[in-house]
């Protein structure tokens, strides 16, 4: 239980330091519900590593674990038995419990507590603070300023938060009420809902100052894990140091700043979720290559499996190198490696036409290679890619790909495969060490034939999951590096482990004076468009006034919303906000989903739109009640045509207008 607890305290005070910087909850009340939800999540890891066999592992483990195993849980709950968020952790929390007392640990060295291993865990959340603290503050920045000094899109992960743990959130799709949610990778934003019901709180505060700090913590957790399992405790330091305290490849080289990983890690959050899973996937698989019992095994396979449901396009590349490193950590199979590969191929390739046979897809290769090399100003290598299209024509793909390499790993595209080689000529490469050569296939398979998405986005299977390939290439060359390091010197892990440590934990607040150049803010020209994002005068205020007066099970409603495409609108602002379900929301969005959906979302939109004609502001609100819609919101800073001057209006602020609809 102290093991427990220790690391309990040491992801709860991070976690709650950031959540309490957002200015939704006092310090106290951010605390207490962190430290509950933190010691549950520990406790299910390593109680879960218990099954396993694997109790030796770290407390990074198991904390990846217990991320990894809640947030199942509860997304299965939410899903099948129509459950908050909240109420379902309380019920997973309770089979948590019950485990621990049907089975309490019998070895008291299994529960020994590692002061070495909980000091690597603890960098993991100092850096977590590092990286996360600037978005953490966004919520008050927001109030104060009116700008979003964040990606866009966290308003969208605000409302997902709230969609599944929010009490007013009970009619469907928030974004669409009275629609089922989108199908999309849920399991991520679980614990983050589950905080929301028990603080009360709306989503967007939740995903900016929550899901975005577990999300590092749980990749840089399963980074020093991986490490670890590597090459020691110190390569657990220097796997977390290469992935948060240098500076990506968008800062040398190329420096193509949309292949920036460290901007990835704060933008696509969920991602961080996947790479941390299948970082302690390869752990377990490693422990298995070694000639543990069959557990770690399955283990791995039920990590590397459901890691689809944090993050898909980071499965769609992790999945089938994990694939082919277990297949070759098998003795029967390692001896038929062409037979493997070629079987492989050819099950891969039938996959692929399979799907263009029964889809209207396009490949995303060509479009994806010229968004990624010509469209994202300034780089280091303007217009070379283009240069190569107009000589080589469809050849170009070839330097393409290999562009793409080289400005998204940068100085590891080099290194790994010198490294690996000198590891090889010393023979001290074990079978799990295939894992990233099979993960760099596994990209390039994709990217050779992944389609563009239905929302026209070439770049969403193309250039996403390399935020995996890159923190895996990265911790392996670290620790293949030093693995021949301890080679040659045996004692140097015990010598060196600590003078890291504190050299990591020096360089942190160093280091966290650039975070922003490193990789917070854009630097490709057209993400200015996005950031800082600027809303309405009279938004934040506006969101706080419907949630202290909408009920469950009510709507609203925004006057003037657009039909063209549009990144956020005020609709989803005030969905992540509040916590309520919009009438209608991102119109747009809907649209390109689904036939059934864009016709609902249409029809909606008609119906709105036929509002402004009302002769009066009696025949508007009686139009109102009449659509189920308890609350219209005004954005533009005029009235409507039936109330010009928003005397009728039961809340202004600034721009905002809210009309409350009595019901009939």
């Amino acid at each position: 239980m102290k093991r427990t607890l220790a690391t309990t305290l040491t992801a709860a005070v991070p976690l709650s330091a950031l959540l309490w910087l957002s200015g939704a909850v006092p310090l106290y009340a951010a605390f207490g519900a962190v430290v509950l939800l933190a010691f549950f999540v520990t406790l299910a890891g390593f109680l879960a590593l218990r099954a396993l066999h694997l109790a030796d592992l770290p407390a990074a483990a198991g904390w990846v674990a217990g991320v990894f195993a809640s947030a199942l849980a509860v997304y299965a709950l939410v899903a099948w038995c129509g459950l908050l968020a909240v109420t379902a952790f309380a019920v997973w929390a309770s089979v948590v419990v019950g485990c621990a007392l049907l089975f309490p640990e019998r070895r008291p060295d299994g529960a020994r507590l590692d002061w070495r291993d909980l000091a690597g865990f603890a960098l993991c959340g100092l850096v977590t603070v590092m990286w996360c603290h600037g978005i953490a503050r966004t919520p008050v920045e927001l109030a104060r300023e009116g700008k979003l000094f964040a990606w866009v899109d966290y308003f969208v992960h605000g409302g997902i938060v709230s969609q599944f743990g929010d009490p007013l959130a009970v009619r469907g799709s928030i974004f669409l009420a009275d629609q089922p949610p989108l199908l999309y990778h849920y399991a991520s934003y679980m614990l983050p809902a589950a905080l929301a019901g028990l603080l009360d709180q709306p989503g967007f505060p939740l995903a900016t100052s929550f899901w975005l700090p577990l999300g590092v913590l749980t990749l840089s957790a399963g980074a020093y894990a991986l490490g670890a399992e590597l090459a020691g405790a110190t390569g657990g330091i220097l796997s977390v140091a290469v992935l948060t305290l240098v500076p990506d490849a968008s800062n040398y080289g190329l420096q193509n700043g949309f292949l920036s990983f460290h901007f990835h890690m704060v933008v696509t959050p969920g991602t961080n979720y996947a790479a941390g899973v299948f970082m302690l996937s390869a752990v377990l698989l490693a422990r298995r290559a070694a000639g543990a019992p069959l557990r770690p095994l399955v283990g791995s396979t039920l990590l590397a499996a459901c890691a689809a449901w944090f993050r898909v396009q980071a499965f769609a590349v992790g999945f089938p190198a994990w694939l082919a490193s277990a297949a070759l950590g098998t003795p029967a199979l390692r001896s038929r490696k062409l037979l493997l590969f070629a079987g492989g191929l050819a099950v891969f390739c039938l996959f692929v036409v399979a799907f263009y046979a029964v889809t209207d897809s396009d490949f995303a290769l060509p479009v994806f290679l010229s968004t990624v090399h010509d469209w994202q100003e300034p780089t280091a290598y303007e217009g070379v890619y283009a240069r190569m299209t107009d000589s080589l024509g469809g050849l170009a793909v070839i330097p393409g790909i290999v562009l793409m390499y080289a400005a998204c790993l940068g100085a590891f595209f080099l290194l790994y495969p010198l490294v690996a080689w000198l590891a090889h000529r010393a023979r001290a490469l074990r079978s799990i060490d295939s894992f990233p050569a099979m993960l760099l296939l596994a990209y390039l398979a994709l990217m050779l034939t992944a389609p563009i998405d239905k929302h026209r986005d070439s770049t969403e299977f193309t250039v996403r999951p390399f935020v995996l390939v890159y923190a895996v290439v990265a911790v392996w060359t670290v620790c293949l590096s030093w693995r021949l390091v301890a080679q040659r010197w045996p004692n140097a892990d015990a010598r060196a482990w600590r003078p890291l440590l504190v050299a990591a934990v020096l360089a942190v607040p160093l280091v966290g004076q650039y975070t922003a150049a490193m990789g917070t803010q854009p630097k490709f020209r057209w993400g200015g468009d996005f950031y800082p994002g600027e809303i309405q005068p009279g938004i934040v205020e506006a969101g706080r006034y419907l949630r202290g007066h909408a009920r469950p099970g009510q709507l609203f409603a925004v006057r003037g919303l657009d039909l063209r495409w549009a990144i956020t609108d005020a609709a989803v602002q005030l969905v992540a906000l509040s916590g309520m379900p919009a009438y209608l929301s991102y119109t747009s969005a809907h649209m390109i989903e689904a036939a059934d959906r864009g016709r609902v979302a249409m029809q909606r939109y008609a119906a709105l739109s036929r509002l402004e004609r009302s002769p009066s502001a009696d025949a508007a609100l009686a139009e109102l009640r009449r659509l189920g819609i308890a609350w219209y919101v005004v954005p533009d800073g005029a009235g409507p045509l039936w109330d010009p001057q928003r005397r009728r209006a039961a809340f202004v602020e600034r721009n905002v207008a809210i009309y409350a609809v009595s019901p009939g």
